[in-house]
This record gives C-alpha cells, structure tokens and sequence, in this order.
C-alpha cells in the first residue's frame, strides 16, 4: 500500500504530527523528528509509514540490524510497502551487496511503478557499475516520478530558511570580494 493510503486513514491531529516528522526529515533534523516519531508510534505502534521513517533514521545512523529489524516487520505488515523496499535495498547497498539492492529496488518498482527513489538507487548502482545508459534510464524515470519531496512552509518567507540566509551571504560576500578586487 502507497504512504497516501496510510496517511489518509490518520485522524487530523496525527496526520499534521506525522507530516511534521516528514518535514525534519527532509530538512535533516533527524534527532527531533526521531523524538517526534517516537512519541507519534507511542500512539500508532504499527503505523508502517512512522516505522519506515524510523528504520531510515536508523540507516543514518549505521544501525543497520535495528533498520533491517523495523522493515522487516513493516513488510511482515505490508509486504508491498515500496519504501521498506527500497530501504532495504539501500542497506544492502550500504554493506557492498549491490546485486541484493538491485533486486530489492527492482521489486520495490515491480510493486509500486511510481515510486522514484527506488529508480534514483537503481540508477545509482549502474552509474557506479560504469553502466551509463541504464543509469540514465532510471534516473530519468526518478526524476518524471519525483525521488523526495520537500514542501516549504506557506506561512514563512523562502528566504528566512537558514540554507537560504547562508547562500545569500555568501552572494554578498563575493560580490563584496569581486568589487574590491577589481577597484
């Protein structure tokens, strides 16, 4: 079953509890939305999309017997779940299995043909196997399905996102250097 479906099916409150956890996520504040997850599956125990974040969260932090442990129970739920797929396949990836990511990759496509990531991975892999014309492949279907997503927030300015203060600096300090190397 596809994420949407899962999340559809949450009351109101744990959808937007759940959906912050995505955004620190995607914004790369791990620690807090582990924290937030925590207490989201405090509620939800078996909620897969939740336990997948959680598993991915794990990856990051090389604990890779504690992810495989989380997507193994969340295929044992769901065994069509694309993002455990996937996730299993990049810990495979991880531990230099590359042919059990790929076949982990191409089921979790075989299962859910509009999932991107697991096409971004896939044309990873045959990018580092020399293997350009297939990688171009998969990236470019990744690409037409959208390998993440990353909402900004509506309510604040593009420009006060940290990431964007710091582009913006260096942009002034350059232009800053380049006028007073060439006056």
């Amino acid at each position: 079953m596809r994420e949407e479906i899962y999340k559809n099916q949450l009351e109101e409150e744990n959808k937007k509890l759940y959906q912050e956890c995505v955004e620190l996520m995607e914004k790369g504040r791990r620690k807090k939305a582990e924290n937030l997850l925590d207490q989201f599956l405090e509620e939800k125990p078996g909620f897969v999309p939740a336990l997948n974040k959680k598993a991915v969260i794990h990856i990051y932090k090389k604990d890779f017997n504690q992810a495989q442990s989380l997507l193994n129970r969340i295929l044992q739920q769901d065994p069509d779940f694309a993002p455990a797929l996937t996730n299993l396949g990049s810990i495979a990836r991880e531990l230099g299995n590359s042919k059990r990511a790929k076949e982990l990759y191409q089921k979790a496509i075989k299962v859910d043909e509009d999932y991107g990531p697991a096409y971004n991975n896939l044309g990873v892999i045959y990018r580092e196997e020399g293997n350009y014309s297939e990688s171009i492949k998969y990236l470019k279907k990744a690409r037409k399905r959208g390998s993440f997503s990353y909402h900004l927030n509506a309510d604040k300015p593009f420009y006060k996102d940290p990431g964007c203060l710091f582009v913006i600096f260096l942009v002034i300090t350059l232009i800053t250097i380049l006028y007073f190397l060439l006056t």
